[in-house]
């Protein structure tokens, strides 16, 4: 089975227990958008986890326009705060885009930016695999993978974001395209 090569953020969390909350099992994934510059290299990234940190806020996992994955390897049923309503049993993916609100355009820029698409994709499927999540859509009140514009629309504890908001949902985010492109990842047999 192909492991998924990675750059690993654990020692941030290590070296930052006060942004850990506790463990707990997983059947969910959130996909969110940073809203950073996107600047190449891992500069985006690395910026983003040490402002979290700071605020005792995490995400397990990260992807951007170059095709770099991130992930806070053993910490995959940590708590981490970054989708109220569903952090314990949620594992949460920020993909560095630097979006305009939420506006159709935003449609373009994704559908341009199909290496850091597929990134996400690798990431969700060997999330799928190594924690037995369902490869599928969820509107955030189930099992599977969403986005954190779906826990907006249920849990107020989300502050109403808009990241992700769902292309077949009247949103610009193509959840469906890397759901479909996570099974093939899936079927390749993908872990962490």
């Amino acid at each position: 089975m192909p492991k998924l090569s990675y750059y690993n953020t654990g020692p941030i969390y290590a070296k930052h227990p006060e942004a850990v909350h506790g463990r707990h099992p997983k059947d969910m994934i959130v996909l969110h958008e940073t809203a950073t510059p996107d600047y190449p290299g891992l500069k985006d990234e690395l910026a983003v986890e040490n402002y979290l940190v700071s605020k005792e806020y995490g995400i397990h996992g990260m992807t951007d326009k170059e095709g770099n994955i991130i992930w806070a390897s053993g910490f995959g049923n940590a708590v981490f705060y970054q989708a109220g309503g569903v952090n314990e049993r949620s594992i949460g993916i920020e993909q560095v885009f630097h979006a305009l609100k939420d506006t159709p355009t935003n449609y373009q820029l994704w559908a341009a930016r199909t290496t850091q698409l597929r990134a996400t994709a690798k990431l969700v499927a060997s999330i799928c695999n190594t924690w037995n999540i369902p490869l599928r859509f969820s509107h955030g009140d189930s099992a599977g993978i969403t986005s954190h514009w779906n826990i907006s629309q249920i849990y107020s504890a989300s502050e109403g974001h808009w990241d992700c908001h769902p292309r077949h949902l009247g949103g610009y985010y193509p959840i469906l395209h890397v759901i479909r492109m996570a099974y093939l990842y899936r079927t390749a047999g993908y872990k962490l």
